[in-house]
């Protein structure tokens, strides 16, 4: 399954190195010089730097991140030392600013990649090349640019959009509204779906987007867009979107597209789901494609596991660890339903990892009480990890982050036709979640709208959706709130004030900061 990976990380170093000379990739206010676009190679190191940007930018798997997305949630605590990164503890009692630095991080980060995207965007269509070819890595830059853009969206709210480069580089652009957004992250993934390939790559491409990918992600897009009444100001869904929208594209997905939860495990298949032989599978959507090289090492081994793996042991940082709150839940739900993800997910100090190592590590960990303990799916045994280097820590993790899983579109279909009246069909998807997890079938009698929120919490646990999904579905100030998370100021984080500081005054404030 690394195969991608190492196709990827040749082409990543290529276009970085054209980067440096053409193309001025890693500064997303700049414009391409004329002498790269020529040939169909071009375009595919291009688009393969947009992917490699989900790699060599820490911003997608580190604190940065982990912070707003993660310890911000119910989900997780800071983790590693008190002194270590204590600014991270912002996100926890919501004390950040406008100011606070890692916001910056993440907004350059995502514009970044955005930018890589609309350059393959605006000069791909002029390459004399095979009109399939061009019109799949077309889609490919769309459903990336969508992705980061979805991200945005849920983050700050009201962005700007480029759509495509800017003519002079002009881009200090005020921010459009929130609709506004949602509907261009729509008309890329459209259509990428309309002219992407709808056929699986082979071994040696497993990891690219499909038309699949993108219209599985329109569906998670409109399950945002329907339940806008529980977080917008207005009470209103986003665009007049309902459930039957989200509904009418689960049903392609589920009943077209190529995705299955992978089972060959039996009982172990949720932990064996995040082992490497097990990336880019059947279940995958979209992944970050993590590898090592002699050449890019720190550049491209994966900080996403070694953040969070043992504090003080095997090479890790020991943020974003499994909260009090989570522990809990997942005990009880353990007790009373044998969910097995709880002991794939969860590893304490003084437990023995699947190839034999005794977890041990730092006593104690920043943010939470009694037992360390740490994220069971980023970890990769020692024999299967790459050995570059002698044994450095950062050229040896080859961990995909997956991002996107058909789990979440099988719970965003039992989300869709609970709230249609569907109760039957909601079952059928929600149980074929459970059923993997070890749990009971859920019955006409016991499915609640409640119940299916909460499979999404154990099923997508540390995968950078609770937080979201708190606010998405008007939870946040009941769970979030003894913390001093406020509605409707914390809906969205403040747009970062360097940012507004750069654009000469065209960048406006959220409202409440």
């Amino acid at each position: 399954m690394k195969t991608l990976n190492k196709i990827l990380l040749l082409i990543f170093v290529v276009s970085m190195m054209s980067c440096q000379k053409n193309l001025n990739f890693a500064d997303y206010n700049k414009l391409p010089q004329p002498k790269f676009w020529k040939t169909a190679a071009d375009a595919q190191a291009a688009i393969t730097s947009c992917y490699g940007s989900f790699v060599s930018d820490w911003a997608y798997y580190d604190p940065n991140v982990l912070g707003p997305e993660e310890m911000a949630s119910d989900e997780t605590a800071k983790g590693s030392t008190a002194n270590s990164q204590a600014d991270l503890n912002a996100f926890i009692d919501y004390s950040f600013t406008p100011s606070f630095a890692r916001f910056a991080n993440l907004w350059k980060s995502r514009y970044s990649t955005i930018n890589l995207c609309n350059q393959v965007i605006t000069n791909v269509p002029n390459i004399n090349m095979n009109q399939a070819d061009k019109d799949q890595i077309i889609g490919e830059a769309k459903f990336m640019r969508a992705w980061d853009y979805f991200e945005l969206v849920k983050l700050f709210g009201a962005v700007p959009i480029y759509n495509g480069l800017p003519q002079s580089g002009a881009y200090d652009i005020p921010s459009s509204p929130i609709d506004s957004v949602y509907s261009f992250i729509l008309k890329d993934l459209d259509w990428g779906y309309a002219h992407m390939r709808k056929t699986v790559w082979d071994n040696a491409n497993k990891g690219r987007a499909t038309a699949w990918a993108a219209r599985a992600l329109e569906a998670k897009v409109l399950m945002y867009m329907a339940s806008g009444a529980n977080f917008m100001p207005n009470k209103q869904p986003i665009d007049g979107k309902t459930w039957a929208d989200v509904e009418q594209v689960t049903n392609d997905v589920i009943n077209n597209g190529p995705y299955k939860l992978y089972t060959a495990k039996g009982d172990s298949s949720y932990f064996y789901l995040f082992r490497l032989q097990n990336e880019n599978c059947s279940e995958s959507i979209f992944e970050i494609q993590a590898g090592a090289s002699w050449t890019v090492g720190s550049v491209n081994g994966c900080a996403y596991a070694l953040n969070q793996w043992i504090k003080g042991q095997d090479g890790g940082f020991g943020y974003s660890v499994p909260s009090d709150t989570l522990v809990a839940a997942w005990k009880a739900r353990y007790k009373s339903q044998h969910d097995l993800r709880y002991k794939a997910s969860v590893i304490w100090r003084g437990d023995t990892t699947v190839d034999g190592m005794v977890v041990q590590g730092a006593p104690q960990l920043d943010g939470i009480t009694g037992t360390p303990r740490y994220d069971y799916d980023v970890y990769v045994p020692h024999d299967q990890r790459s050995g570059i280097k002698g044994g450095y820590w950062m050229q040896q993790i080859e961990q995909n982050f997956r991002l996107f899983r058909y789990a979440d579109v099988l719970l965003i279909d039992a989300e869709a036709k609970f709230m249609n009246g569907d109760i039957a069909g909601a079952l059928i998807s929600i149980n074929k979640v459970r059923e993997r997890a070890g749990e009971p079938d859920l019955t006409a009698a016991n499915l609640t709208l409640q119940k299916i929120w909460d499979e999404r919490r154990f099923e997508l646990a540390f995968s950078n959706d609770r937080y979201f999904d708190l606010i998405r579905t008007g939870q946040a100030q009941k769970v979030l709130g003894y913390r001093g998370w406020q509605y409707p100021k914390n809906v969205f984080y403040p747009i970062p004030q360097t940012q507004i500081d750069l654009s000469n005054g065209q960048l406006k404030q959220n409202p409440n900061w």
